[in-house]
């Protein structure tokens, strides 16, 4: 997968994973308010249903009671038959008490109750307060319930206390079963929101994909713009950015591509002119001679075999000097780059030719050592020999007069790559210089000696056949420069 996958699906992912938290969130917040919210008002209307009948129920046993305190029927036979009769007429009743102002039961629905002392917390409760108590708990016998306790008092006369139990059982399913309705209802809006999340997020990051794609099309060696779909959003107006930042890059490839060109050809002239007195000094020698041989058949033009020889000497020195003059006009003209088969020892001999006479003047030792059964590699063959003569111009500038020698090695690092050592015993570069040798313009040597330029041209000319140039040096122990360049030309 590579690094724009997972820059895609990283942001795919985060996207989907704060979103989708938000909406978890959101959703679980609005389930859990209106959980709340819904069981409160079930609550609420139950025990509202729950105070009315026991309220309603109160009036019929304070008549009970009265009635009871005013004649001499016995008041618990009487209560017993009014709950008998209003439990059956009011279903969901569990139980229905009366007890007096001690908290004993004077009437039960369940005589096995009658005469029981409570003792529990809202009995206790109920005597504190003239107000109707309700309250929803599990009562061991009757399961969950929904109890309200109406004291019985008129005129501030308390005769006791009605305790009614509704049965709250199906109030509690209801609230369970509205809990796996919520659940499972969130649960839907949360998968099918994160779906649509992904499908849109899907769609966005496809787009940033396609984006993608088109960049990686993009060769810098090429004028081929590539077509983009046409779309209204962002994400369309990022592309059309991109389709004029890809045409701004390749107008600046092109500038780049003519200052390369320049710079090129301004280093191959500097070079020319630090040749300029060897090429004299060999166009001189054979010009001396032709002039020598003119004198001669000047002097005695009548004189046949003579002429003839001195024709010939001409000849010869006239074919010196066109070929002096080819090699320099071959090196110093400025054309494309042309890609082919270069047997890289050949070059070496050509530039060494150049740079004979300099060597010879200075007296430096030269000593090659030059793989017979190189492969030929896919390169330019003048602008290797661009290369080579910079470093051999620079080893040329850096040993000294006496004593001074320089090592040319050719071979096979490997069997996709080949090299060239070219070994100097000169004074060496010292080491603040090593991180900043092959900088344009920067140069160690003295004013009006150098561009600056050699080594950065060389460095560049190499880097874009897909190869490197490493330097080892060190004061007073000579520089090693080792060019290594590919067999098969890099795409």
């Amino acid at each position: 997968m590579s690094s724009s996958d997972n820059v895609k699906y990283s942001l795919k992912t985060k996207i989907i994973l704060v979103i989708g938290i938000i909406i978890t969130l959101m959703m679980a917040a609005i389930s859990i308010s209106i959980l709340f919210q819904w069981r409160t008002l079930i609550i609420r209307n139950q025990i509202q249903n729950s105070r009315n009948l026991t309220k309603a129920f109160s009036l019929s046993v304070l008549d009970a009671l009265i009635l009871a305190e005013n004649t001499d029927f016995f008041v618990e036979d009487q209560l017993i038959i009014l709950l008998a009769d209003f439990k059956k007429k009011a279903p969901g009743i569990k139980y229905i008490m009366v007890l007096d102002r001690e908290r004993r039961v004077i009437a039960h629905d369940n005589l096995k109750f009658v005469n029981k002392v409570y003792n529990d917390s809202i009995s206790t409760a109920v005597c504190k307060t003239n107000s109707l108590i309700s309250s929803i708990y599990e009562n061991d016998v009757y399961g969950w319930i929904v109890e309200t306790v109406q004291p019985l008092q008129i005129a501030g006369k308390r005769w006791g206390v009605l305790r009614i139990g509704m049965d709250a059982e199906k109030m509690r399913r209801e609230i369970i079963n509205m809990l796996f309705i919520l659940f499972f209802s969130t649960i839907s809006l949360i998968v099918v929101s994160l779906l649509t999340l992904y499908f849109l997020v899907s769609r966005l990051t496809g787009s940033l994909r396609e984006l993608v794609t088109m960049m990686d099309k993009i060769d810098i060696d090429s004028d081929e713009f590539h077509n983009k779909p046409a779309r209204n959003d962002e994400i369309g107006f990022l592309m059309d950015h991109f389709e004029t930042l890809e045409a701004r890059l390749s107008q600046s490839r092109l500038q780049l591509i003519n200052a390369q060109k320049q710079i090129y050809h301004a280093e191959k002239l500097a070079s020319i002119g630090r040749l300029a007195s060897g090429v004299a000094h060999e166009i001189n020698n054979p010009l001396n001679g032709i002039k020598n041989c003119v004198y001669s058949i000047t002097k005695d033009p009548d004189d046949m075999k003579q002429n003839a020889e001195y024709l010939e000497l001409i000849n010869e020195g006239l074919d010196n000097i066109e070929l002096i003059v080819q090699k320099l006009l071959g090196f110093a003209r400025q054309q494309s780059k042309l890609i082919g088969a270069v047997n890289i020892n050949d070059c070496i001999i050509k530039v060494l030719q150049l740079l004979e006479y300099r060597m010879n003047q200075k007296q430096i030792k030269i000593i090659h050592k030059l793989d017979k059964n190189l492969p030929a590699i896919r390169a330019d063959d003048h602008l290797m020999q661009e290369v080579l003569m910079n470093l051999i111009l620079n080893s040329l500038d850096a040993v000294s007069a006496e004593g001074g020698q320089i090592e040319i090695h050719s071979g096979q690092s490997d069997a996709d790559n080949i090299f060239i050592d070219i070994i100097d015993n000169g004074e060496g570069i010292a080491e603040k210089d090593l991180q900043l040798i092959f900088d344009p313009f920067y140069t160690t040597k003295d004013p009006g000696k150098g561009t600056g330029l050699g080594l950065s041209v060389s460095l560049g000319i190499v880097e874009t056949h897909g190869g490197d140039i490493t330097l080892k040096s060190s004061p007073g122990n000579g520089a090693a420069f080792t060019v290594k360049l590919p067999i098969k030309e890099k795409a």
